[in-house]
């Protein structure tokens, strides 16, 4: 094939397959754009703007829980609050759909008395009827029917294929009072997908501009010659249908009136970025520093909050910040408007991957081989790095995805195929020659490349590996009771969403997440020194009881308490073959006497223990020796310890850590009396000391009945 035809060919199937995955999947938003947001990291944050946040502390402080109209009572207040200060402008994402004629009055006056408060249309798109509405939280259930059957035709349904789109203002007496109005819709409000874009105009809704772009015409109006219209969105909605004809406009405000209806938002950071401050805090006058600030009121979470509406997922979110509110969004897109810091695309995506496919065709064709191969990662690797450059400090997004991912290991493929077909034609005619004139030598020839001989297999790799390692196995407490209260579904959704949780500590502690069943999880540490390995493991089951914890706090539904047991010892690492699949596993006593370790938490009332060998030589990390144990299915007895929490330096003296060491000894020789009084005195330091209370019982107990032969040693008839 000639050369110009194999620089065509790679060039269009490396372009092709790129665009038909990105069709298909959106590779270059979610892998593309989302890689080079958390590769640029963080961005310093604009000063003239403050989030005032209607956050989980507010909620307790004002007791007024999920409703949002049990907040208008508070408004007027924070407007006093707030006009006192010197706000420049104020911006409620809220809606103000459903009358609250008690209050309404006086945040109506309220609002009046600022002169400077906009506030959030509510947006409802209907799609197939009833079974596919679409609208923010405070478009209140009333609403939720489909806009041709509120006009008087209830027999009527939509179309398959119909969309409709309706905006709701808000209720008549807030409506008149603020100083404008406009709706914040976000591009794909009911959607998983992280936001991307935002709205700057409406054209399904006559041309009606989004509110942070309302908001910055304003905040330009007070402080520039921009036209005194009143009100401003009525005059943009003009201008956008006459493509600014005004003169007094510049040319960023012309182009962004008449130019597309949506532009990518350069987040500054995952959520709680942006400046924050408490309702509650600011309502009390406890926030100075408001100024000439342009203030955004919303709901906004503090803690990661599964399962909240109006909260979405952004290209920084994961299961550790999660997703961002919508009045912090709505920020974002008016400090972009700002600083004029959108994500732009310099150039047509097609044109750049193209260019990028011909230059490593190019190079691959003129330089066969590994030389190819080495020069074009060279180029590829340069054009990554001009790309993450171009992000920080331009704001561009060119392809990166689809060139990185697929069209250079496709194009490497292709080349390396072509020289594997130019090898084999070459050897061809060697072999024909040699047959034609040396035929005496035809069997000396090496075999064609790529042939198998009888000693091919003799490396390959057994499917399973012994080691010694160490194990990890937790569990989480009345898990059957918690299912049975939840549906499967409601439980893989929770259950997903703790695994994360439970996982991350694992994983970034250098750990092997060898199997989740249920409420169960196995985690393995191996080839590694056994120091390490326990310090490891030691640290991981740490962060994972300080991570359950935080996420039981933030879950709205019932707490999951887990227990944790380590042990050490030799596994099996392997995969175990059932039916037609295989599954990965560790096996051996190490893995059941781990899952046995962490089962005697439930009758110690502790978190983690631990093998007393894995207590050894732990440096930074407390632990403390919790007495023997012999569990059910085995007769060797276990001494076990407590791993306490992490500590810098010399441990502290602990008094309720003395008194139990004293009083475990005096159990262990069989001094009741003398055991009862240690572990009294040691609840009377900590109350909550599970290991004193068990014992303090068991003391109790052999004081009246003593063991007919004592040997220090606890036997556990369950699991």
């Amino acid at each position: 094939m000639p050369r110009s035809l194999r620089i065509a060919v790679i060039t269009v199937l490396g372009f092709l397959l790129s665009t038909l995955v990105d069709l298909a999947f959106d590779t270059e938003s979610t892998l593309g754009l989302d890689t080079l947001f958390k590769i640029r990291g963080p961005q310093a944050t604009p000063e003239q703007m403050v989030i005032v946040a209607m956050d989980e502390a507010s909620e307790t402080h004002f007791g007024v829980g999920q409703d949002l109209t049990r907040w208008r009572e508070f408004h007027a207040k924070l407007l006093d609050q707030l006009n006192r200060q010197g706000a420049s402008l104020i911006v409620f994402d809220l809606q103000f759909i459903a009358p609250n004629h008690r209050v309404d009055p006086i945040l109506a006056d309220a609002m009046r008395a600022a002169g400077k408060v906009l506030i959030n249309e509510c947006v409802q798109k209907f799609r197939r009827g009833v079974e596919d509405f679409y609208g923010r939280e405070e478009c209140s259930d009333r609403n939720k029917m489909p806009a041709i059957s509120r006009e008087g035709e209830p027999a009527t349904t939509l179309s398959e294929r119909l969309v409709v789109m309706r905006k709701l203002s808000p209720t008549p007496a807030i409506a008149q009072a603020a100083l404008d109005s406009s709706p914040f819709y976000l591009i794909n409000d009911s959607e998983d997908d992280p936001i991307r874009e935002s709205w700057t105009f409406y054209d399904a809704l006559a041309e009606a501009p989004s509110l942070p772009v309302l908001a910055w015409f304003y905040y330009q109006q007070a402080s520039s010659d921009y036209p005194n219209e009143q009100p401003l969105s009525a005059w943009l909605t003009a201008q956008r249908r006459a493509c600014a004809n005004s003169p007094n406009l510049d040319q960023r405000a012309k182009q962004l009136i008449c130019a597309g209806d949506s532009r990518y938002l350069n987040y500054y950071g995952p959520p709680r970025t942006l400046r924050m401050e408490s309702y509650a805090d600011v309502y009390e006058g406890k926030v100075e520093d408001l100024q000439g600030k342009v203030i955004f009121v919303g709901r906004a979470n503090r803690q990661f909050s599964p399962g909240k509406s109006d909260f979405f997922p952004t290209p920084y979110s994961d299961s550790r910040t999660g997703k961002m509110a919508g009045v912090e969004i709505m920020a974002t897109q008016f400090a972009n408007l700002l600083e004029d810091r959108f994500i732009e695309i310099p150039a047509p995506g097609w044109l750049i991957s193209s260019l990028f496919g011909l230059l490593i065709a190019l190079l691959l064709v003129g330089f066969a081989g590994w030389p190819g191969i080495v020069l074009s990662l060279v180029f590829a690797s340069a054009y990554a790095g001009s790309s993450v450059w171009l992000f920080g400090q331009r704001y561009w997004w060119v392809p990166v995805a689809g060139p990185l991912l697929i069209q250079l290991p496709l194009s490497w493929l292709l080349s390396l195929a072509w020289s594997r077909y130019d090898l084999m034609r070459e050897r061809g005619r060697i072999l024909e020659f040699v047959s034609r004139v040396f035929p005496q030598w035809v069997g000396m020839l090496p075999a064609a490349p790529g042939q198998w001989t009888e000693s091919a297999n003799a490396g390959i790799a057994k499917s399973e590996k012994d080691v010694s390692g160490l194990c990890l196995a937790t569990d989480i407490e009345d898990y059957t009771a918690i299912a049975a209260q939840h549906s499967p579904r409601e439980m893989w959704t929770l259950l997903n969403t703790y695994y994360q949780v439970l996982g991350h500590p694992v994983v970034s502690h250098d750990g092997v997440i060898a199997d989740v069943t249920g409420d169960a999880m196995m985690a393995v540490w191996f080839d590694a020194p056994a120091t390490q390995q326990r310090r490891s493991a030691c640290l991981a089951a740490l962060e994972m009881a300080t991570a359950v914890a935080s996420f039981n706090l933030s879950s709205s539904q019932e707490p999951l308490a887990t227990r944790i047991g380590l042990h050490e010892g030799d596994l099996t690492l392997g995969s175990l073959d059932a039916g037609s699949s295989s599954h990965y596993r560790a096996i051996g006593d190490t893995v059941n006497i781990a899952s046995r370790i962490q089962g005697v938490n439930k009758y110690l009332g502790t978190r983690i223990l631990a093998a007393q060998s894995i207590a050894t030589d732990l440096e930074g990390i407390v632990t403390r020796p919790v007495g023997t144990f012999r569990v059910v299915g085995r007769a060797e007895p276990l001494n076990l310890v407590e791993v306490v929490g992490k500590i810098s330096g010399d441990p502290p003296s602990n008094k309720m850590h003395a008194l139990f060491a004293d009083g475990l000894a005096a159990f262990q020789e069989g001094r009741w009396p003398e055991a009862t009084r240690l572990f009294q005195a040691a609840l009377v330091v900590d109350a909550n000391d599970g290991p004193s209370r068990f014992y303090l019982q068991k003391a109790l107990h052999y004081s009246e009945m003593p063991p007919l032969a004592w040997d220090g040693i606890v036997v556990l008839d369950g699991k």
